[in-house]
């Protein structure tokens, strides 16, 4: 497998994601072999959080009921990744995962 994902790899994705440059489908996909993936070397926590977060994000309430998780949710994601990162960056220390 290739490197683990980065940060920016992340925040792209969600970018994607929320303008239609990629499907929900793609963005699962990707997140997804990270995520099922046991050796897979990712030491981020912060990269982790934010895979289990788009791993399943083209799930829906019912066979063709709408996504579990509305746009709202999605772009609420990307901010609280964003601050995270920028809370790490400016010393904050360790930033609890929940």
């Amino acid at each position: 497998m290739t490197a683990p994902p980065t940060r920016a790899d992340i925040e792209a994705h969600f970018e994607c994601l929320i303008s239609g440059a990629m499907t929900r489908d793609e963005v699962d996909r990707w997140a997804a072999r990270w995520v099922a993936d046991e050796a897979a070397e990712v030491d981020d926590d912060l990269v982790w959080w934010a895979l289990e977060r788009l791993c399943g994000i083209d799930l829906r309430i019912g066979p063709e009921g709408e996504y579990l998780h509305d746009e709202d949710q999605i772009a609420g994601w990307l901010s609280e990744f964003r601050r995270r990162a920028k809370g790490e960056s400016a010393g904050e220390g360790a930033v609890a995962l929940g």
